[in-house]
């Protein structure tokens, strides 16, 4: 399968949010500007130059022309125009841009600035909206907001020309069907300073929230051009993912999945549940929207460790949780479901005050007991350094990383793990069908590797096969004597064609297993099993419910065992 490329940025399917052109565009304008009174009394100084507006045209200069040619690099980048220079001489090129708005929002082109194009002006740079007819790309303009050349630090608390001079770059920086377009005050307060550290995530750069050189380098690159930031996709990795939860739904707004997938994406990982008591809200309908739009899903759960040993009580509500929207790990497009284990989400960035390894391992063995599935772990090498003491217990386990420095070439890998399946590289990706910024994902494999870990059919390479713990064996589920009455249920899936199993620890040497089929209640036969891998049924069908009794007879006083199926 050739490359797919992630649509980020404006394309025609996210431009089409809010669009607003031709008569709709001239009903607008002719209402807000019946007379030259009437727009000069609601005269809106978008860019924060002069709320003056008289009438312009080739030869005009002074501050309402700086105005003008800002509002203009404003209202069309949207669709794709390259900004103009805002030098407050009114020349050709501002001329030209005049028509091209006007024919944009319906007016006639003349290319002088009168009280209807104004209007139309003030309210098409205050807002995105797209025109019929995209832009080009052009000499990217140095000065396209004219208030000042100068860059000193800023921080939260600032405020000027040069605060004006940097919200105008943000806001032609960052494309604003995502990110709403900042008002230009001078003022860096909260908003100002929540934008920075969008732009600096999107360019990959020390996410601090403060506007110093680099910050600035790379503002006064993407504003000036005709494209929006965008984070740069690794190389090498032509499988695209994204992951969501309820800050991929701003208002309440719903993703188009069906959009989503026509991009290019073709997994997804959808937050599921947080903690003991918390069931993400768009979980019922995401899942299964993106299974059937045709995207490999995963539910995931964010572990919180702020009290001992929850580890398991967790895991029941996300099995709870994702059962009910019909997932089972054994359907075609079903994921291994994903374990969040990262730091703390409340602001801090502590490690989990009761985080554990034995708690983590909790919640993976009894949620791989229940869906008969290896799960994910997304997680940090960092992470696992720092509050988990570089362990090596989860070497077995497919991993997703996250690190978003585009210095690198892959996430480094944690003790004692040989490879990842997948990487989070950005929080600041943008995809049609979602009105918010997401974070993506990279699949460490080819399509086929994906199709088989997901249900699919086609065969694995073998790197992935030991990435995503895809063969029979690598997809076993661990289990205990006495744990429960009955080991599942399971359903056996396209990994092996037999079940099989195995003892790994206790004191017994060998157990006597048999297989319970759901459709006839009665074991099959009774299979003596040691430490090494036995079949304990033959030739099963693909999707075949069935347990393995409790009760087997012990050579010893106690057993750990694998199941593969």
């Amino acid at each position: 399968m050739g490359r797919r490329t992630l649509l980020r940025g404006l394309t025609l399917a996210v431009a089409a949010v809010l669009p607003l052109y031709g008569p709709t565009a001239v009903h607008a304008a002719q209402t807000a500007t019946a007379t030259t009174a009437t727009a000069a009394a609601t005269a809106v100084a978008v860019c924060g130059h002069t709320g003056e507006q008289p009438t312009l045209r080739q030869g005009s200069t002074g501050d309402p022309t700086v105005e003008a040619q800002c509002e203009l690099d404003l209202a069309t980048k949207p669709s794709r125009y390259t900004p103009i220079a805002a030098d407050g001489s009114f020349g050709p090129a501002t001329e030209t841009r005049v028509k091209e708005f006007q024919a944009c929002a319906g007016l006639s082109a003349d290319g002088v600035l009168g009280p209807q194009t104004w209007a139309a002006l003030n309210t098409w740079a205050a807002a995105p909206h797209t025109c019929p007819t995209q832009g080009t790309s052009a000499t990217a303009q140095a000065a396209v907001c004219g208030h000042t050349d100068t860059r000193p630090t800023l921080r939260k608390g600032a405020n000027g020309v040069e605060v004006k001079e940097l919200q105008c770059r943000l806001n032609l920086a960052m494309e604003p069907f995502h990110y709403p377009p900042l008002t230009i005050d001078g003022d860096f307060g909260g908003g100002t300073e929540g934008r920075v550290v969008e732009l600096q995530h999107c360019a990959g750069l020390s996410a601090d929230g403060v506007v110093g050189p680099n910050t600035w380098a790379k503002l006064a690159d993407w504003s000036g051009r005709n494209t929006y930031c965008t984070p740069p996709r690794p190389a090498g990795y032509p499988v695209d993912g994204l992951d969501t939860a309820k800050y991929q739904h701003p208002g309440g707004a719903p993703i188009d999945w069906k959009a989503v997938r026509a991009s290019g994406v073709e997994f997804a990982t959808i937050k599921a549940t947080r903690g003991l008591n918390v069931t993400d809200e768009y979980l019922a309908t995401d899942l299964p929207a993106a299974r059937a739009a045709g995207l490999a899903v995963a539910p995931y759960h964010f572990y919180t460790g702020t009290a001992a040993d929850t580890g398991g009580a967790q895991a029941d509500r996300f099995i709870a949780a994702v059962r009910a929207t019909g997932y089972t790990g054994q359907r075609a497009g079903d994921l291994p479901p994903v374990f969040d284990l990262e730091r703390m989400d409340d602001g801090t960035g502590r490690c989990p005050t009761y985080g554990t390894v034995a708690d983590a391992k909790a919640w993976l063995d009894k949620v791989e007991a229940a869906f008969g599935r290896t799960p994910v772990i997304y997680t940090q090498k960092s992470f696992l350094d720092d509050c988990l003491g570089s362990t090596t217990a989860f070497a077995r386990y497919p991993l997703q990383l996250a690190d978003y420095r585009q210095s690198i070439t892959q996430p480094p890998l944690p003790n004692g793990s040989t490879t990842w399946a997948m990487w989070q590289y950005t929080d600041a990706a943008l995809f049609p069908g979602i009105k918010a910024p997401a974070t993506a994902d990279v699949f460490n494999g080819t399509q086929a590797d994906l199709d088989r870990l997901a249900n699919r059919t086609g065969t694995a390479t073998a790197s992935v096969v030991a990435a995503a713990a895809t063969t029979c064996y690598g997809g076993a589920v661990t289990v205990r004597y006495g744990d429960v009455l009955d080991f599942g249920p399971y359903w056996t899936t396209s990994r092996c064609t037999d079940i099989n199993m195995r003892v790994t620890g206790g004191t017994a040497d060998y157990v006597n297993a048999c297989v319970k089929f759901a459709k006839t209640g009665t074991c099959n036969r009774w299979t003596k099993v040691g430490r090494s891998w036995t079949t304990i049924a033959t030739d099963v069908l693909d999707g075949t419910k069935f347990t393995v009794p409790n009760g087997v007879p012990l050579e010893g006083d106690d057993a750990v065992m694998q199941i593969a199926f």
